[in-house]
């Protein structure tokens, strides 16, 4: 049947809901490409929107997260729903959603380099030196 939206619709979250932002999705030009709630469970980062399905990405497959201002960034891996990419979200809580995603991954053991990753509007994601597959620490 499909996801309710009413049950996410963008005016019943608040500014401050700990685990629900709202958010648009932006290009690497900085031009908004459609907007939803991003929410972050236990164990995958999940966008609602009106027009599709929730689209959800396993933080097991995030290779680099990341934040600038009110931008929030992630790499996904090829094993995700979505495939490989580097997604862009506008959000006024961008902060917020690095910092209870880092709380998640490291509160999970869930490794990946968690280096700030930051994209400006002059700097395409694939000229950015990223690593292609998760990072592990190295006991010695």
């Amino acid at each position: 049947m499909g996801s309710c939206w009413s049950c996410l619709d963008k005016d019943t979250i608040s500014d401050n809901h700990p685990t629900k932002f709202k958010v648009t999705n932006v290009d690497d030009d900085g031009n908004e490409l459609g907007s939803g709630i991003m929410e972050l469970t236990s164990s995958e980062l999940i966008l609602h929107t009106r027009k599709r399905d929730a689209v959800r990405w396993p933080y097991l497959c995030l290779r680099r997260y990341g934040y600038d201002s009110n931008l929030f960034s992630f790499e996904s891996g090829r094993r995700c729903q979505t495939g490989q990419g580097i997604f862009a979200f506008k959000c006024a809580r961008a902060e917020e959603i690095f910092n209870l995603l880092q709380e998640i991954m490291q509160c999970n053991s869930i490794n990946v380099v968690e280096e700030p990753m930051m994209i400006s509007r002059n700097t395409h994601p694939t000229e950015l030196d990223l690593p292609r597959t998760p990072q592990t620490p190295t006991s010695e």
